[in-house]
């Protein structure tokens, strides 16, 4: 379960990063991508993606079968202020078509987003608007 895991996380942010200038042109994955434990100080508009995972669920019975497991993949979309949130709404609809019902293994499959929801947060450097999209993952043990 541990590798599948790992190989669907993997999966996801490739996804996330092959793709990144269909979210907004002219980004990169290594300029304009807060990747989950590595460091970064970011310049200019920004995403960061967190994989929440779920629950375990079998799908079939017995010893060996497959396992549901269900995640949701968190993306907060930053920009600065000043011109309203218009642009990070364009961010969060090429994001929204970027992973609805995509799969990006052949194990994940995505659902239908929600969002984009604004944050109001304390640091006034910066405007938020969050995505959740939901997907499974089908482990076959």
């Amino acid at each position: 379960m541990a590798s599948a895991v790992k190989a669907a996380a993997g999966a996801i942010y490739s996804h996330l990063s092959s793709n990144i200038t269909s979210i907004a042109s002219g980004w990169s994955a290594n300029a304009n991508v807060a990747w989950p434990g590595v460091d970064y100080d970011p310049a200019a508009e920004w995403v960061r993606p967190t994989i929440v995972w779920g629950e375990g669920i079998p799908s079939s019975m017995g010893s060996s079968g497959t396992n549901i497991v269900t995640g949701v993949l968190i993306l907060q979309l930053f920009d600065r202020p000043g011109s309203g949130y218009g642009t990070l709404n364009g961010y969060a609809d090429n994001a929204r078509n970027l992973f609805d019902r995509a799969s990006p293994g052949s194990s994940v499959e995505f659902l239908a987003a929600s969002g984009p929801r604004q944050v109001n947060q304390d640091d006034t450097r910066w405007l938020q608007v969050n995505l959740s999209i939901p997907f499974v993952l089908e482990d076959a043990s």
